[in-house]
């Protein structure tokens, strides 16, 4: 009984790393028209203690190549940080 209390006391839904990079990715490409993905996206940091998930969104519009960044919760809801244009 013991370690039934112990184990639902510290099992919580965690959005996994790759489930991360895949909403993060979908967010940022949802800004543009016309828009993909050029180089994977990269998890920069896990925030603590509230562990969101800061990750980094290459995407490619047209000649234009931007880094989205995000915040992904556990829940896998992503919040827009900021952007930046490469190249500039």
């Amino acid at each position: 009984m013991l370690a039934v209390i112990f184990l639902s006391e510290n099992t919580h839904a965690e959005c996994r790393d790759l489930d991360a990079i895949a909403a993060a990715n979908r967010k940022a490409v949802s800004f543009f028209k016309n828009a993909e993905v050029f180089h994977p996206a990269v998890i920069q940091k896990i925030h603590h203690p509230s562990r969101k998930k800061e990750v980094a969104s290459y995407i490619k519009a047209g000649k234009k190549r931007y880094s989205i960044f995000t915040l992904v919760d556990q829940d896998c809801l992503v919040e827009f940080r900021k952007r930046s244009r490469q190249g500039d």
